[in-house]
């Protein structure tokens, strides 16, 4: 799909080496493929800085390292707000650095959004994957967080933040939201 609105995909980092590559790589497979990507090092001393300055080098239209003054740790949300102070985008996502999105995650949001322009904030389930190391214990514990309230769903107004503090516990994932 090649929409018109261009997404902004923020993802802070610290120390993330690990997993790193997996997120952007994910961000890189996806079949929507007006995006930027704004990565945010969050002070990291591990090999996270290196892969970030790599990946915006390789795509320098398209991904971009940010850091703090004096590359300082002052968190996630501060990480975020400076990824979203830089955003270009019509739309805002949210990838944190040691998790994916799936293929058509943006695809299939930009669509709902462009096809609902009254919606501001589209989200989907979220998928807890622990099996990743191979243990089966951990295969165990893999599940899909339910979204908590009615699928396919208009909220009006603050109706859905009234809902979300009714059900603790219940509250999408941001990376599973298009804002």
């Amino acid at each position: 799909m090649n929409g018109n609105s261009l997404v902004s995909v923020v993802t802070p980092f610290f120390n993330a080496e690990k997993y790193f590559e997996a997120a952007i790589e994910s961000v890189l497979a996806q079949t929507y493929d007006n995006w930027e990507l704004l990565l945010v090092d969050d002070g990291s001393t591990d090999g996270s800085t290196a892969i970030a300055q790599r990946y915006a080098e390789q795509y320098p239209d398209r991904i971009y390292y940010l850091c703090h003054e004096q590359r300082q740790n002052q968190g996630k949300s501060v990480s975020r707000n400076l990824g979203i102070t830089n955003a270009r985008g019509d739309y805002l996502a949210l990838l944190d650095a040691d998790d994916v999105f799936l293929p058509e995650k943006l695809a299939k949001q930009v669509a709902i959004l462009e096809a609902q322009p009254e919606t501001v904030m589209v989200y989907g389930p979220t998928r807890y994957w622990y099996g990743w190391t191979g243990n089966s214990k951990d295969i165990k514990r893999d599940f899909v967080q339910p979204l908590g309230l009615p699928a396919n769903t208009l909220f009006q107004g603050s109706h859905l933040l009234t809902l979300f503090l009714e059900k603790p516990g219940r509250l999408p994932c941001t990376c599973g939201l298009l804002a």
